[in-house]
């Protein structure tokens, strides 16, 4: 805890100072929530609790250095990914933009450190009318060999279309941490989430919302003992972004499921993932809440 406390500070103080004066986005957002399979979960376990509460947080600024050059610099301490940091430089034109920089894996392990990788994205759009988006985060070169080596990918997939006061998009995400357990041998954590968004807004309205309804499978696979642990969710999300000010926005997600059923597969076997005794009564969420400042210097 403490060492996260001290990476968070530091991260802090240089993504301040790593970005230009005249004026710079700042975003803070905080996660908690029991939707996810825990870390401990054990190759022998067939049963979910949903007792165990990763938490995590995105820090990010984001700052454009022209009307047509922009930088991104954020770190991530996500459920699935671990600890991530990353600089995304893009380029806007009329109908495109695209982006890349380095990526990084902070203090996932005591044998590694640091873990270098690349970030690319890329956007087709008409504005007001189709988008066409793409994201990929990946970790460079290296196997999982010795104990302590890890991957991390992270892939985004958007199609997008404007309606009068929405954005409606079909989204694709997935992420994927790999390492070399000591004890377990190659643990790989998996999430893989369909899903389909509303952004609702108004002209001279402070506030808009975002409506989800996903499909998320999260996955977690002994890959030397040929077990594969499987969460699959209905998932309902609500998103609030209010605008206190011109300089500040709050923000406020909930993410709950409407029905959820896993599986564990054991070379070839398949029997089903047994819910503490609460459940159905067992609530399921994710929840995240931050705010947005908007900074002329």
């Amino acid at each position: 805890m403490k060492l996260k406390k001290r990476i968070f500070c530091v991260l802090l103080f240089f993504l301040i100072l790593s970005v230009p004066a005249f004026t710079l986005d700042l975003s803070l957002l905080f996660n908690l929530g029991n939707l996810a399979l825990p870390r401990d979960t054990q190759a022998g376990s067939s049963t979910f609790s949903g007792e165990s509460f990763p938490w995590g947080f995105h820090l990010s600024g984001q700052q454009m250095a022209s009307d047509n050059t922009g930088v991104d610099v954020s770190f991530l301490v996500d459920p699935v990914l671990r600890n991530i940091s990353y600089t995304l430089f893009s380029y806007k034109a009329d109908f495109f933009t695209i982006g890349v920089g380095p990526f990084f894996g902070f203090f996932n392990t005591p044998q590694t450190i640091l873990k270098s990788g690349i970030s690319t994205s890329f956007k087709v759009e008409i504005p007001g009318i189709i988008y066409v988006s793409f994201r990929a985060d990946s970790s460079i070169g290296g196997g999982l060999e010795t104990a302590g080596d890890y991957t991390q990918e992270r892939n985004d997939v958007s199609f997008g279309y404007y309606v009068q006061n929405a954005i409606c998009s079909l989204n694709l995400a997935t992420r994927r941490y790999a390492m070399m357990d000591a004890a377990a041998g190659r643990v790989v954590d998996g999430l893989t989430e369909y899903s389909f968004k509303t952004d609702m807004f108004k002209k001279n309205v402070p506030y808009r919302i975002i409506l989800t309804f996903s499909y998320q499978q999260r996955t977690k696979e002994f890959a030397d003992s040929v077990i594969t642990h499987t969460l699959n969710s209905l998932v309902l999300g609500t998103e609030l972004n209010m605008q206190v000010s011109k300089d500040l926005t709050l923000l406020a997600l909930l993410d709950s499921t409407v029905y959820s059923f896993g599986f564990v597969d054991n070379a070839g076997t398949r029997d089903l993932l047994v819910f503490s005794d609460t459940w159905p009564g067992l609530f399921l969420f994710n929840a995240k809440l931050g705010a947005k400042l908007h900074l002329d210097m």
